[in-house]
Formats: structure tokens, sequence, C-alpha cells
């Protein structure tokens, strides 16, 4: 279990409807997006605040607009839209920063890549009786998941022979739908062994297709 994940939401300066708005954002924000780092949540804590402001100023606005009896009458006050633009500029800035703001490619690659760190993210929380090891035959990576009363082998997802490595997020990071600080997030690597990766895979590639010319 995350020791962030009662982490409270901070509702300090809003009403007490408001305050209920900002819970169910900042739950629904942090369940989408998995976010349980303590300073992505302090963050996040600033945003879902902003946002309830947004929502108070144009109630505001549609409660001004509902006392004045003509268009001409209504025109909100440049303050108030003054303080919205601000406000949006502010979380705007706050979701790019928790990474929010990732433009969507193909089949919506960011979304594949925040699902698969919190799939990893949770099976080491749930399989901390696992165990990773060579194979003493055929010496690749596999894991070893205990059951009931037997240990059962599975084939290792993020190894490639002994290599952390996966073929589909290198893919992807080729593609350029996903960047290499995500691979290096995903597989708990710096950006350097991504690059090192890389120019392995490559060569393993032309090796593979060289072998298959001469058949």
């Amino acid at each position: 279990m995350s020791k962030n994940k009662n982490y409270k939401f901070d509702s300090t300066g809003l009403a007490t409807k408001e305050k209920k708005i900002g819970l169910s954002l900042f739950k629904k924000y942090q369940e989408k997006y998995h976010i349980e780092n303590i300073s992505d949540l302090s963050i996040l804590n600033e945003l879902v605040f902003r946002e309830v402001l947004q929502i108070r100023y144009k109630k505001k606005i549609e409660t001004y607009s509902k006392s004045k009896t003509t268009e001409s009458d209504a025109t909100i006050p440049s303050n108030i839209i003054r303080f919205l633009d601000e406000n949006l500029a502010k979380i705007l800035e706050l979701k790019e920063k928790l990474g929010l703001l990732q433009e969507k490619v193909g089949d919506d690659p960011f979304k594949y890549v925040t699902e698969l760190k919190a799939k990893f993210k949770k099976w080491k929380e749930e399989n901390q009786a696992s165990r990773s090891l060579v194979c003493p035959h055929c010496s690749k990576m596999i894991l070893l998941k205990i059951k009931t009363d037997i240990w059962e082998a599975q084939k290792h997802n993020m190894f490639k022979d002994k290599i952390l490595y996966n073929e589909h997020l290198v893919n992807l990071y080729l593609d350029k739908k996903i960047t290499k600080e995500d691979v290096a997030k995903i597989l708990g690597c710096s950006d350097y062994y991504v690059d090192w990766l890389i120019e392995k895979w490559h060569e393993r590639k032309e090796i593979e297709k060289k072998d298959e010319e001469k058949k």
C-alpha cells in the first residue's frame, strides 16, 4: 500500500459546498492518473483548489447576468474576466507540471503509459513474495510468483534475455509516441540506459535482418 494513500485534500479557504466539490475532484484525479508521490499530491491539491475557484467565479458571472434586464447591462466586469484568465493560466501550468496535458497520439499512448506504470506499481505492491532469477536451462530471466503450495514460473515481461527491456515500450518510443523520460520511469532506469538500450536494440534488429536474408 502506498504510504501517501491517506493524503488528505486541504480545502482551507473554500465554502462548505465547494469543499465537497474539491474533495470529489481530488479523488477523481488521484484515482484516474494514479498520483501518489507526495510532491505531486501537493501540486494536485493546488490544482483542484484553483479549479474550484474557477467554478466559483463562473457562478458569480451567471448570477450577475441573471440580475440584469438587458444584454448591454449584463457586461461582465473586467476584474472578473482578468481573474478567470489568470486563474486558468495557473490551472494549465499546474496540469502541465503533473503531466496531464500530454498530446494524444495514435491509440492514446499517454493513457497506455499511465496505465502501464500504475499496473507495474500495483504489481510490485501485491507481489512482494515474488523473485526474479536466471533460468538454469535457457539462461533467460524468469519470474517466480508464489502460489498456495508451490512456486509458479512465468515469463518476465520486463526482461529480454538478461537485459531490462520491453519491446513494445521501445517501439512506442521509436515511433515518437512517448518520450525517453517515459521509458526511463517505467523501467526504473536512467536516460543513459535508454540510449544504450536503443543502440543495442538496433544492433539486434540488424543481426536478425541479416540472418533472415541468409535463409
